[in-house]
């Protein structure tokens, strides 16, 4: 249980902030050592747990930003993560690539929605943009379908305030909540 849903955070993951133009990009002006730290609440079946992520910027050139996924589950490690993010084409990470399970060429991800809301996270204010998107793929644990609101904004730290999601999967729903807690630089 605990890998499937290892498997699942690190799908979704990396489809939490969609298609903003590069003038907007998130990563524009991030500098190395940059982090942002999440909560994180899941539940698959009748299985419930807690965790943190941490995305943190790598390495910065003109144009491409990687960054590191890191966090735990339950306490327990989930797999690290490295994504390179292109910064002359619109942010996009369920296209981008680095190996991460949901970027390969065979997701799918369809809009359904889309709007503009200030939320509070982190302690702060932002002016947001909340896209709902379909995302089906295929991952270790099988093929899954995804549905995700996320809210995302150019002065919101690495982009992604806020993130719900809810799939199907061998049977089994799966829910996650994933929230900006603070950020900073290292």
């Amino acid at each position: 249980m605990r890998r499937l849903l290892a498997v699942l955070v690190v799908a979704a993951v990396p489809v939490a902030a969609r298609a903003q133009e590069p003038a907007d990009h998130p990563f524009k002006n991030v500098k190395v050592g940059d982090y942002a730290n999440y909560t994180m609440t899941s539940k698959v079946g009748t299985f419930d747990a807690k965790g943190t992520i941490t995305n943190t910027v790598k390495a910065v050139s003109a144009t491409e930003v990687t960054i590191e996924m890191t966090g735990t589950m339950k306490g327990m490690p989930v797999p690290t993560q490295t994504q390179k993010i292109d910064l002359t084409k619109a942010f996009e990470p369920a296209v981008v690539g680095g190996g991460v399970p949901v970027a390969k060429s065979d997701a799918k991800t369809e809009k359904v929605g889309e709007g503009t809301e200030k939320i509070t996270v982190g302690g702060k204010s932002y002016e947001s943009r909340w896209v709902k998107m379909r995302v089906t793929t295929k991952t270790q644990a099988g093929d899954v379908t995804m549905d995700l609101k996320t809210w995302v904004g150019k002065d919101i730290p690495l982009g992604l305030g806020k993130m719900e999601m809810t799939s199907q999967l061998a049977g089994m729903t799966m829910s996650m909540t994933m929230e900006l807690t603070d950020s900073g630089r290292k």
